[in-house]
């Protein structure tokens, strides 16, 4: 029987696995069954496992394994397990037996003999692997692997046998996948073996890797990436002290290289050694250590090596502030102040030049010095704190005094890491140890309050060092008492309320940041103190605000400061008390009053961030409150459509955030506002007329989940979207009003979108969709019109229902796109290119349908429109019967749609889109929104997708349309620079600028820059490995275009211009010169 099986699993195993698999299944179970012995199974195998083909005998290896695989981890007995290790061991070299010996190993019962009787075969056998496959190696290394995880004290009792045996087995591996173990078996050895007397061999072993120049293929199955094999590399150099002697010299030596890739690794090797070798170790090279890697730092060609070299420092100083183990020699001195001293001599000779590019470095190096631990802190500020006193007295010169100031700002951050601050506690100073600055800290404060409030505004930079200064001073812990950090907070009120506006008013915002900062530990002093000065100076009415003209900049204060729940409440309170006398006044104008509600506005929806808040405590007193007033109003604030629309986004945020009782009556009152009447509004036109009403009711309905059924969304919809069309229509036979049509068209939008949904409603939507697109071709065609004001109205609400449809797609979503292509194809030019602005509206962004106001978006609706509309514009397009005029039409249609989806979906369809993008670049200079849409599709298709222009070729007709979208007509620029002229030259005679002005065509500033943009972009991107660059026959027609860009009277456009030229001239060559680079 047994025979039979192995005969049968060895004719299966070629064709049919899963055959082959069931015949070693029964054999496994017959063994478990005791109906045979496992030395009548190895005899059964014989003739198999001697054969002369390997394939024969690699499948009689795998039929043993397959048992093994089969059988219960408890079958095999204590004297068979050592059978079959041996004898697998002996065939070791065949295919098949590493998998059984992995799974044997894996049994309760293989012992440690076994274990080492199985690693030693390893050694025999595998010492050479480099004509071996990368699947076989890794087979090996994967048993390695689980024999060290396995049978770890087994294989230490092998001593420095498994030790060498492992590095012999892995050395000269190249193959990544193998690495990543190989690294990790490495570092066990160094950790747990005793590896003093093969120093030099385990550390060829690893640094033969470094440093790592991996890249990872395209579409890397084990996602494998170089950082993984450098942090494996950089713990296997870190893992023991032993390797320090070989390991420093070596990293240092690197340190030298021109790469900076080179120099991180080596930075990040450094700092993970001193982050895990032993004291005294360290103690040994802290010195030469320090001279090698300060140049980094004092002489930085990059930012981010700078920052590596630095933990560097501070890794060390870590590492020595450490006990030393009790086995480690003794040294005369502490380590820690031998390695400080000379870090704290150097840089306060740097601080002698406070503002040279060295003295700011030093400050850098300090601040990593003193935050790496509490000793360490101590040692620095002992050694520089008096001296950094002595430099700020006799330092002449704002710019000498303000880097001072900046290096003591920098160990300020260093003693709140150290010993944290009234917000965030230290884990290294868990003994809440005061700081050691409290013995400066008179004169500190001293010198820093005089330095923010005795200096001309104009030392902006100087002002700002101090003001970041006493905040940092303000944080720290149980430095500062709260009568100290009082005097500071008044300080800052009086830049923010007092001083007049700078520049920028950088100072101001810091300043305002501060007080925010502030007022997260120590609440009660920005509301005894702040609080009272800065609501003291709004003004009460829009009169004393348009006479004072600082209300912005207290608002402003307000509204960073507030960041608390006590003082967010405290503040929307008396805001509110403001409102409540604001909207009782009359004017023409209300920026005042709408300044307040911005600020509302923005603090609430700050604070609504947190998913948990619930804003229901302003729902009586905001939303209800403030519409029944607006539903009142017949002048004043609430009657101004700029006022109701912030008090409606405030409303619709307050809504949102509210209960569900709460959104049930806003429901209720969506046209009643809250009055006290009894009908909902829902068929009395009478009531939705005013124009404060309805802005209002827009942004209530906005707030509405689709679910809700509580008043007029109870009822049917089709009528009252009728009303609201009657409504807009109306309003543009009366007197015209922007804000009425608009909210009578969102509200139409927000009913669609949302709430219907009943069959019979969405039939009556799409008659409502064709009845609009007659009303908008039948004006067209010679029939009565109404106007052309009507014909507008009439377009925007054919697409206010086509995008509230094709945003939830709707059953007729295509033939809503279809009629839309249609009717451009069938109206009259001028009319064509009013209906072309419409598309960029259908998948636009909007304030009101939104995701917010849980609208139905479906995500695969912006897809579904383009993948339909382009190909149609492209048939329209090359239609040999389209005139030159409907093809910038179609184009103007297509730039709106490029404007509103993402990349993603635009690159499936770039080999119809590109032509069509390139005839954009072509059209009249008067349709610059299609060119900036057009050059911003075209940005990310050469950034993501460069090989599809290549093979288009349209590469050289996309460059020369690109230089002549960023080249301005040379009488243009003489029409800009007179302008610039006269501007500061009164006496110029105005006639010289007005000939040009009418007569020459222009690209816009934003397309000039896009177009020099994509120009620096196609050198980076463009480059075929399999022919001669296609950029280089262009290269000196594009030199000569941008040389022309130079002289834009545009500052942007000009930096831009240099940008792409020296891309050009850098990236563009032929292949000989740039291989020779």
């Amino acid at each position: 029987m047994a025979e039979d099986d192995a005969r049968a699993y060895v004719l299966a195993f070629e064709n049919n696995n899963t055959e082959a698999a069931r015949f070693a299944s029964q054999t496994a179970q017959r063994l478990q069954h005791g109906e045979c012995k496992l030395v009548d199974i190895i005899k059964a195998t014989g003739e198999y496992l001697q054969n002369t083909d390997p394939k024969i005998r690699e499948r009689a290896t795998n039929y043993l394994s397959a048992i093994i695989s089969a059988l219960p981890t408890k079958t095999l007995t204590r004297h068979d397990i050592p059978v079959l290790n041996l004898f697998l061991c002996s065939r070791i070299q065949d295919g098949g037996a590493i998998d059984g010996l992995s799974k044997l190993q894996r049994l309760d019962r293989y012992s440690k003999e076994n274990a080492q009787e199985l690693a030693q075969a390893i050694f025999d056998n595998f010492s050479d692997m480099s004509d071996r496959k990368q699947a076989e190696r890794y087979q090996v290394y994967m048993l390695l692997n689980e024999l060290l995880s396995n049978h770890r004290q087994a294989m230490l009792d092998m001593g420095d046998g498994s030790l060498l045996g492992y590095v012999h087995v892995v050395g000269g591996e190249k193959d990544p996948r193998n690495l990543m173990l190989i690294f990790s078996m490495l570092r066990v050895f160094m950790i747990e073996w005793d590896v003093s007397k093969h120093v030099d061999t385990m550390f060829d072993a690893v640094y033969a890797y470094f440093p790592i120049t991996f890249r990872p293929p395209p579409n890397d199955p084990y996602g494998i990436t170089a950082q993984d094999l450098k942090d494996r590399l950089k713990d296997c150099l870190a893992s023991t002290g032993t390797l320090a002697p070989s390991t420093f010299p070596n990293l240092l030596d690197r340190l030298d290289s021109t790469s900076e890739v080179v120099k991180k690794d080596v930075l990040q090797a450094l700092a993970a050694c001193a982050s895990n070798y032993d004291p005294a170790t360290i103690a040994q090279f802290s010195i030469p250590l320090w001279d090698a890697v300060k140049f980094e730092v004092l002489q930085a060609q990059e930012p981010f090596l700078a920052d590596e070299a630095l933990n560097v420092i501070k890794n060390i100083a870590i590492c020595l502030s450490r006990k030393a183990s009790p086995h480690a020699p003794e040294w005369k001195a502490d380590p820690l102040i031998q390695y400080l001293k000379p870090i704290n001599k150097e840089c306060l000779e740097h601080l002698q030049e406070p503002a040279s590019r060295q003295a700011g470095a030093s400050g850098d190096i300090l601040k990593a010095a003193a935050s790496a631990t509490a000793r360490s802190f101590e040692v620095v500020i002992k050694a520089i704190g008096p001296a950094l006193f002595s430099l700020q007295q006799s330092s002449e010169g704002i710019n000498n005094q303000r880097a001072i100031l900046s290096v003591v700002n920098k160990v300020f951050e260093a003693s709140i890491e150290v010993y944290g601050s009234w917000t965030a506690p230290s884990e290294k100073n868990k003994e809440e140890q005061p700081t050691l600055l409290a013995e400066f800290k008179d004169r500190l404060l001293a010198i820093y309050s005089r330095a923010l409030m005795s200096t001309v505004r104009e030392e902006v930079s100087y002002r700002l060092a101090a003001a970041k200064g006493l905040l940092l001073l303000a944080e720290q812990k149980h430095l500062v008492d709260e009568n100290e950090i009082g005097l500071i907070v008044q300080h800052f009120n009086e830049i923010v309320l007092d001083e007049e506006s700078y520049g920028r008013d950088e100072l101001k915002q810091r300043v305002m940041q501060s007080l925010a900062q502030i007022s997260q530990s120590r609440p009660r002093l920005i509301t005894d103190i702040t609080f009272p000065k800065f609501i003291a100076r709004l003004p009460d009415d829009e009169d004393q605000a348009a006479a004072s003209k600082d209300y912005q900049s207290v608002l402003e204060g307000l509204a960073e400061i507030s960041v608390g729940k006590d003082l967010l409440e405290t503040l929307i309170r008396r805001l509110l008390n403001k409102l409540d006398i604001l909207v009782q006044t009359s004017g023409q104008q209300y920026p005042y009053t709408c300044a307040i509600l911005s600020t509302v506005y923005y603090v609430l929806d700050r604070s609504a961030r947190d998913p948990q808040l619930s804003l229901d405590s302003y729902f009586q007193r905001v939303v209800v409150g403030f519409a029944r007033k607006a539903a009142s109003a017949s002048d004043g604030p609430l009657a101004d459509e700029t006022v109701l629309n912030l008090l409606g986004r405030t409303v619709n945020l307050i809504i949102r955030r509210s209960s569900n009782e709460n959104k049930d009556e806003a429901a209720q009152n969506i046209y009643n506002l809250f009055r006290e009447t009894s009908s909902n509004g829902a068929h009395h036109t009478s009531l939705i007329l005013p124009s404060n009403v309805l802005i209002l009711s827009t942004w209530i309905l906005a707030a509405l989940p689709k679910s809700s059924n509580a008043g007029i969304l109870g009822e049917p919809l089709i009528p009252l979207i009728r009303i609201l069309r009657k409504q807009a229509d109306r309003n543009t036979s009366t007197k015209y009003s922007v804000a009425v049509e608009q909210a009578c068209l969102k509200q139409i939008t927000i009913l669609i979108n949302k709430h219907v949904s009943k069959q019979e409603d969405i039939a009556e939507v799409e008659r409502f969709f064709y009845s609009a697109v007659e009303c908008v071709s039948g004006s067209s065609s010679g029939q009565a019109e109404e106007g052309e004001r009507d014909w507008h109205c009439a377009v925007r609400y054919l697409f206010t229902i086509s995008k509230a449809c094709l945003l939830r797609l709707m059953r007729f979503a295509d033939q809503i796109l279809i009629s839309l292509i249609n009717l451009l194809e069938s109206l009259p030019p001028e009319k064509a290119r009013y209906l072309a602005l419409g598309f960029g509206t259908l998948l636009s962004q909007d304030e009101i349908l939104s995701k917010v106001n849980e609208a139905q978006i479906r995500l695969l609706a912006p897809q579904r429109v383009f993948q339909k509309i382009v190909p149609m514009f492209s048939e329209h397009f090359r239609d040999p019967k389209a005139t030159q005029e409907q093809k910038e039409t179609y184009l103007i249609a297509l730039s709106g749609i490029l404007g509103s989806v993402s990349s993603d979906i635009v690159m499936p369809e770039l080999p119809t889109l590109l032509p069509l993008l390139l005839q954009s670049l072509e059209i009249s200079d008067a349709n610059q929104n299609v060119k900036v849409a057009t050059l911003e599709t075209m940005m990310v298709v050469i950034t993501k997708n460069p090989d599809a222009l290549i093979e288009s070729g349209h590469i050289p007709a996309l460059t020369r349309r690109l230089v002549a979208a960023a080249t301005l007509p040379k009488a243009s620029r003489k029409s800009a620079k007179a302008s610039a002229a006269m501007k500061t030259n009164k006496s110029i005679d105005t006639t010289m600028t007005d000939a040009p002005s009418s007569s020459v065509s222009s690209s816009s500033p934003k397309t000039r820059q896009l177009a020099l943009h994509c120009l620096t972009l196609l050198p980076q991107h463009v480059k075929d490995q399999k022919t001669p660059n296609p950029l280089l026959s262009l290269k000196r027609e594009v030199l000569n275009g941008l040389a022309i860009c130079l002289d834009d009277p545009r500052r942007d456009v000009r930096k831009e211009a240099v940008d792409a030229r020296a891309r050009w001239f850098r990236n563009v060559d032929d292949a000989d010169d740039s291989d020779e680079e």
